[in-house]
């Protein structure tokens, strides 16, 4: 599942709870995401886990939060052994 794939199924999860999900939902199928479109919807579920009065849906946004920034660390250690993995390349390429 990619990182596109993940966040529609988090989209789908909150839609019951959280009137922004469906429009944020059309926003990631119709558009290319870059990374700082996963800080904005992080930072959008935030805002709707202060904003809310219903606990269940508090203790809902902050389950799928919890994921998103779960996958953006993931993807950040993904980055960071590609660089690894680049920069071993490079040596093995440079003795021959």
């Amino acid at each position: 599942m990619d990182k596109k794939e993940y966040l529609l199924k988090i989209l789908e999860q909150l839609e019951p709870i959280w009137n922004l999900a469906p429009w944020l939902k059309i926003l990631v199928e119709q558009w290319n995401l870059d990374d700082s479109m996963l800080d904005v919807l992080i930072d959008a579920v935030k805002w709707a886990i202060h904003t809310t009065k219903s606990e269940f849906a508090k203790e809902k946004l902050e389950k799928w939060l919890n994921a998103l920034e779960k996958m953006k660390e993931l993807e950040q250690q993904s980055i960071e052994q590609d660089k690894k993995d680049l920069g071993e390349l490079d040596k093995i390429l440079d003795t021959f």
